[in-house]
């Protein structure tokens, strides 16, 4: 071969069973030229620690690895399977957890569906931190599934099926399917997506007694002995400030307060209050149905108007109470609390955010064993 260098390949000796007796192939030799080859990458020389380039039958071969790598790809060799891959490894185990394992294509699937769900996943994708709390949130919904009863993970499967029969309703299947090929998943794996979440939501539901319900509602009573109390209250509002024009003055305070006491006057004469409501309040809120505030949460007031609120007789006309708004002329029409019962899902909702956070922030970190998102 004149200049080039000839370098010799043996060739792999192959064995096989044949009959119980080892019969192995004849080693055959191929003849290869090697050369020095330069490797340009974007106008960039990059050069192989040590594998070289050769020529085989008019074909020129050059190391894989190097060549990937140099190209920002990186490359494993799967021996089980006899497979090389270049880049992206769906088998690849990017994280462990205590009963399983979450593979490149596992969290690839998932997190292409956040941006069915999340608004913000579009520029926030790109993000390390993101990228791992949702393979965080992989993996706790996968724990919290499995730790689900049948019936709860029936439950999960069952919902799963409406949630998308109901968006197919709602959009037709064109563009459902449209919108899953956007983000490059199948309806499968929209719903294995959503019998996971709603059956991890399923179990912390399902893990509340009664006993931890009262317990919360004992709880809050005891920090805010009014934190479950509403009342219905009419009131007129003689502002001092008009806001709808950022602060531009009504009237003074003392004119405020005096015209208060006239309204307050007017009603203990027997004027209708829904009237002087329309024609008195400064509240956009409440003037046109009569200054009503019905069955409303006392601890959503401002102080001063939650006081008079809960103290002053029920029918009764009281004086002229002052708030950061103005003076309110106010009439309360009744007041209760409410019952264990009616804020059951209240306090529900709030202990599932109290177990969750619990967990993720206690118990999640010691089940994980390794998060590698790197590849």
């Amino acid at each position: 071969m004149n200049d080039k260098m000839k370098g010799l390949i043996v060739g792999l000796t192959i064995g096989s069973l044949l009959s119980g007796t080892a019969a192995f192939a004849a080693s055959s030799q191929i003849e290869v030229a090697f050369r020095s080859l330069t490797y340009m990458f974007d106008g960039v020389e990059k050069a192989p620690a040590d594998a070289k380039g050769f020529i085989y039958e008019g074909s020129t071969y050059v190391p894989l690895r190097f060549v990937s790598e140099a190209l920002g790809k990186k490359v494993e060799w799967d021996e089980e399977n006899g497979t090389i891959w270049i880049g992206s490894n769906p088998k690849h185990v990017v994280a462990a957890y205590k009963g399983g394992t979450v593979t490149k294509g596992e969290f690839d699937t998932f997190f292409a569906l956040q941006a069915l769900f999340n608004n913000g996943h579009g520029s926030s994708k790109d993000n390390p931190e993101y990228q791992k709390n949702v393979i965080t949130q992989l993996i706790q919904n996968r724990i919290l599934f499995g730790r689900a009863s049948e019936g709860d993970q029936n439950a999960a499967k069952d919902s799963a099926a409406k949630q998308i029969t109901a968006w197919k309703s709602q959009f037709g299947e064109t563009k459902f399917q449209a919108d899953l090929k956007k983000v490059n998943v199948t309806e499968a794996d929209l719903q294995y997506f959503l019998v996971g979440s709603i059956g991890s939501q399923n179990y912390i539901k399902s893990s509340i007694s009664e006993t931890q319900l009262k317990a919360k509602y004992d709880e809050t009573l005891k920090v805010d002995k009014d934190a479950y109390t509403i009342a219905s209250v009419r009131h007129i509002l003689i502002g001092i400030n008009d806001p709808s024009s950022a602060g531009k003055q009504l009237r003074t305070k003392e004119e405020a307060l005096k015209l208060a006491k006239e309204v307050q006057q007017k009603l203990k004469n027997g004027e209708e209050f829904a009237v002087l409501a329309k024609q008195f309040s400064d509240d956009p809120g409440s003037k046109e149905t009569g200054g009503l505030y019905a069955d409303a949460d006392v601890s959503a007031w401002v102080p001063e108007f939650k006081k008079a609120a809960i103290e002053q007789a029920i029918g009764t006309i009281g004086d002229p109470i002052e708030t950061q708004f103005g003076y309110h002329v106010i009439k309360v029409e009744s007041i209760s609390v409410k019952t264990l019962d009616s804020v059951k899902d209240q306090l529900k909702a709030s202990l599932e955010q109290e177990q969750i956070q619990q967990f993720t922030e206690k118990e999640l970190p010691g089940l994980i064993e390794k998060i590698d998102l790197g590849q």
